[in-house]
C-alpha cells in the first residue's frame, strides 16, 4: 500500500480539497511539511512578475481549498494584509522568507514580531492574522507554496506609507492594485481594523 509521504506534494495538497472532512490547520501544515517540489517543477509552475511583490500561479481552487505558488521579486515585500477570514499555511520551497505579523492598534499598524523562515519551514496565517512577507536575500530567490482553507473572496490590504486601508478582490495578490482599480472593492482613509470595516 502506498504511503501518504510517497505521494507528490501537489497531489497531497489537492487531495485535501476532495476529502469528506474539512482540512484543519494542523492537517494543512503537516501536508505542506512533507515532501518538496523539484527545481524543474518550480520552473514549470512558477510565474514571476517583477512589477509586483510576487507572481502568483493558482494551482487549484475549490470552495473549500485553494493552492497557489508564489515566485517572489527580490527587494519588493508584499503589503500587510489579512486573508478575508480564510486560514492560510505557507511553505517555503526555496530561498528565505522575511515574515512579519502586524496588528492594528488605535488607528496604527504595529509590527508584533518578525522571523526568517528557511526552506521547509511552514508559516500559519490564522483567520484574523495580518501579515506580510518578502524575499530575505538568500542565495536563491524566494518561492512559496500557499494553501488557503476557504478560497479567498477578498483581502484587507494596508498601504502603510499612505496610511490607507483597502479591500481587494481575492484574485489579487497581497498589494494594492492601483494599476488594476477594478480589483479594489473599497478604499478607506486611515488604518482600519478588518473587524471595523466589515461590521
Amino acid at each position: 500500500m502506498e504511503m501518504q509521504e510517497s505521494r507528490p506534494l501537489l497531489e497531497r495538497c489537492r487531495s485535501l480539497s476532495t476529502g469528506a472532512a474539512t482540512p484543519g490547520p494542523h492537517l494543512m501544515r503537516s501536508v505542506l511539511k512533507a515532501g518538496d517540489l523539484s527545481d524543474a517543477e518550480i520552473a514549470t509552475l512558477g510565474s514571476a512578475d517583477p512589477s509586483k511583490p510576487y507572481g502568483r500561479r493558482v494551482l487549484f481552487a475549490t470552495a473549500a481549498l485553494e493552492g497557489m505558488l508564489a515566485t517572489w521579486t527580490r527587494g519588493v515585500p508584499c503589503a500587510p494584509h489579512d486573508h478575508g477570514g480564510s486560514f492560510g499555511a505557507v511553505r517555503v520551497l526555496r530561498g528565505v522568507s522575511r515574515h512579519k505579523v502586524w496588528k492594528v492598534v488605535d488607528g496604527r499598524i504595529e509590527l508584533q514580531f518578525e522571523e526568517l523562515v528557511e526552506p521547509g519551514g511552514v508559516m500559519s496565517c490564522g483567520r484574523d492574522v495580518i501579515h506580510s512577507m518578502g524575499d530575505a536575500g538568500a542565495d536563491e530567490s524566494l518561492v512559496t507554496l500557499h494553501l488557503y482553507h476557504d478560497a479567498i473572496d477578498f483581502m484587507v490590504v494596508y498601504d502603510v506609507d499612505a496610511g490607507s486601508t483597502h479591500i481587494v478582490d481575492g484574485s489579487c495578490g497581497a498589494w494594492i492594485p492601483y494599476d488594476e482599480p477594478h480589483q479594489i472593492r473599497s478604499s478607506h482613509p486611515g488604518i482600519v481594523a478588518p473587524k471595523q470595516l466589515l461590521a
